[in-house]
């Protein structure tokens, strides 16, 4: 079976911290009514700071504001994450909550393949390279599927432990896009590929960038909406329906460069959402208030939506037989 085929009826929802907040309070109050928590905790609870920063609170508490609007105009399980001007500023909504990672996933699996170049002190391969390549830029199952069968699932793993990313994890059965993830573990990858590191070095960090950056231009939806206009983008997208629902898995990650305020990141995963426009939206919409938020250009109303030439699967649940994502 192929790694990053979905079993049929396999279905795993995100339960976001509100999701869990909501079900322990209502255990608590059917076991012991008594000691229900007072409304004002719940409140206080609920509306603990989303985006923190030293150096810039009032920018802070825009984007906690707007992030907050956006997410709430939606239905469905969002979480979104943020890291701009050095790390000092960062949004985390729902930053542990659990999603499928649907082709997102294979930057794990491009990460742990040049990981596994340096341990063995050689290049990649040019059938390596190629594999990579169609992986990330037209997001091509078959060969997610085989670099993941060859770099292994000790490996992928090493990768994960080396990176700190000890929130994300591999499906048993070896499905990339049942891997499971989260935004504060994605916000970690994409500084990796940014950023100076032991985990990987400048040649691998370059490469996958430039792949990412070459993400074929149909699927250049997502974080990337309302970003300025001059950043260097590098992006990864997923999208998945669940079988037999009609909601789907969609989400968007991308690290921005050279902007006017710097460099910095975007994580939006979102699920339960009717259909992959829909997802698209929600994405969409969140990372346009960011990067309003972010540079002060608002983007927000002037930003169409995306033309999406290919409302399929992303062939994790192999239902679209062309093999590309």
């Amino acid at each position: 079976m192929s790694a990053d085929r979905t079993p049929a009826g396999y279905r795993r929802p995100a339960r976001s911290a509100a999701v869990v907040l909501a079900a322990a309070l209502t255990a608590g109050s059917a076991a012991a009514p008594a000691a229900a928590a007072p409304a004002a905790v719940v409140t206080a609870a609920a509306q603990e700071p989303i985006c923190a920063s030293e150096s810039h609170p009032d920018l802070a508490r825009r984007l906690d504001q707007g992030i907050r609007e956006r997410v709430d105009e939606r239905e469905g399980t969002v979480a979104v994450g943020v890291s701009a001007h050095g790390g000092d500023l960062t949004c985390g909504l729902d930053p542990d909550a659990e999603f499928d990672a649907a082709s997102v996933g294979k930057v794990v699996v491009l990460g742990a393949l040049l990981r596994t170049a340096m341990d063995e002190n050689r290049e990649l391969t040019a059938e390596e390279r190629d594999l990579a390549t169609a992986m990330i830029t037209v997001s091509d199952n078959d060969a997610a599927t085989e670099l993941r069968n060859r770099v292994g699932a000790e490996r992928v793993q090493r990768f994960l432990d080396l990176a700190g990313m000890d929130a994300t994890k591999p499906d048993p059965e070896g499905y990339v896009g049942l891997m499971g993830i989260t935004v504060s573990d994605q916000l970690t990858l994409l500084r990796l590929l940014r950023t100076d590191n032991d985990v990987l070095g400048q040649g691998e960090r370059e490469f996958a960038r430039g792949l990412m950056g070459d993400v074929t231009g149909e699927q250049r939806w997502g974080v990337p909406s309302g970003a300025p206009a001059d950043a260097q983008v590098h992006l990864k997208n997923g999208w998945l329906p669940h079988t037999d629902t009609g909601l789907w898995r969609v989400h968007s990650i991308g690290g921005f460069r050279d902007t006017p305020v710097g460099d910095y990141d975007i994580v939006v995963l979102t699920d339960d959402n009717d259909g992959m426009r829909y997802g698209v939206d929600t994405v969409e919409s969140v990372a346009a208030e960011v990067h309003s938020g972010l540079t002060g250009q608002d983007v927000r109303i002037g930003t169409p939506p995306t033309d999406l030439t290919r409302p399929l699967s992303d062939g994790s649940d192999g239902s679209d037989g062309s093999g590309r994502a």
